[in-house]
């Protein structure tokens, strides 16, 4: 009977082959010097910024849309004069727009249900206003959402 090979963590995995440790390695790197990036911008403009390249000397930022490249475009000489007195030193920093996918998690809010007694005084406006569209469009809401 064989035996069937056990399992092994992921982190081993990508650990022992070179190629996978080496990605690895640089996502790591480049997750770091974004939190690093971030902490010298404005809110506002760092949640939609991340580092996509920090080789041979050159900082390579995507923002999420092109009025975020063009403001961290402005902000790029304190940003490299910022990292490099926290030992990040680059040439060049390049940015460029990315917004095929968004970079911000939607946050998924709490759905609000729809009581249609909270709508009680709009319809009873209705009652008072004189005839006209939107007399006619708060009665047809009022029997649609009351179910008459």
């Amino acid at each position: 009977m064989s035996r069937r090979a056990p399992h092994q963590p992921l982190a081993r995995v990508l650990a022992s082959d070179a190629q996978l440790a080496s990605w690895t390695a640089r996502h790591r790197d480049e997750a770091a010097l974004t939190r690093l990036v971030r902490k010298h911008l404005p809110r506002a403009i760092g949640e939609r910024v991340r580092v996509c390249d920090a080789r041979q000397g050159v900082l390579e930022l995507a923002a999420g849309a092109g009025a975020i490249a063009a403001a961290l475009r402005h902000r790029a000489p304190d940003l490299r004069a910022a990292l490099a007195r926290e030992g990040h030193v680059f040439a060049d920093v390049r940015i460029r727009v990315q917004v095929a996918g968004s970079m911000l998690p939607q946050s998924v809010g709490q759905r609000r249900t729809w009581d249609s007694r909270e709508a009680t005084p709009l319809f009873d406006l209705a009652d008072r206003l004189p005839a006209g569209p939107l007399q006619q469009a708060l009665r047809q809401w009022s029997r649609r959402t009351r179910g008459r």
